[in-house]
């Protein structure tokens, strides 16, 4: 009875977990369009790079306050050469204002673009936005609430799932990576695979 009692509890805690995410797009879909700034102002568009027949790799990062993501972030620069040798560009996504996406850049060494999506809308065409509570963040949860909402500069509790998806230049989705486990992030050799 005890052991039926725990998987139940499991279950719906599970259920709620995964009903606080959109569902990501799949593969074969077109990808939604979508521009904003960079930190030097520039102006990123998914349009653009498709017009110079560049597949796109989108990355989704929560922010420079987590250690994951900074990880990832390095991991993407470190192999950045080999991916823009594919004939792909890299562009990441996150909630955090600019002045945290500079810090960003500084721990990152990043040289690819990082938009600041405060408006969540690419996050939400993407189906990548869920919102900061007990249940989606169980462990930490307050440590995370302080550090997001200084990073992001608002009361919001609004992240992205660290989702990959890559675009192909004719603007289907032809890879995602969509974990809501924050420790699993897309591999590099994986991404390079689906680029060549």
């Amino acid at each position: 009875m005890k052991l039926l009692h725990s998987f139940i509890c499991l279950l719906f805690a599970s259920v709620s977990l995964m009903a606080q995410y959109d569902a990501p797009l799949e593969v074969g879909s077109m990808a939604p369009l979508f521009e904003g700034l960079d930190s030097d102002g520039e102006t990123i568009a998914l349009q653009t790079l498709l017009e110079q027949d560049k597949e796109v790799v989108l990355v989704f990062y929560r922010g420079n306050w987590c250690p994951y993501c900074k990880r990832h972030l390095s991991s993407l620069q470190d192999s950045l050469q080999m991916i823009v040798d594919s004939g792909a560009e890299v562009v990441v996504v996150t909630p955090e204002k600019e002045k945290s996406v500079e810090k960003t850049e500084r721990k990152t060494d990043a040289t690819f673009p990082i938009i600041s999506d405060s408006d969540y809308s690419i996050m939400e065409a993407y189906g990548v936005a869920y919102s900061l509570d007990k249940e989606t963040v169980p462990r930490f949860y307050n440590l995370v609430l302080g550090m997001s909402r200084r990073a992001n500069g608002n009361k919001d509790d609004v992240l992205p799932v660290p989702a990959t998806y890559i675009i192909g230049s004719d603007g289907n989705i032809r890879y995602v990576h969509f974990d809501t486990d924050y420790r699993q992030r897309s591999n590099i050799s994986e991404i390079l695979k689906q680029l060549n």
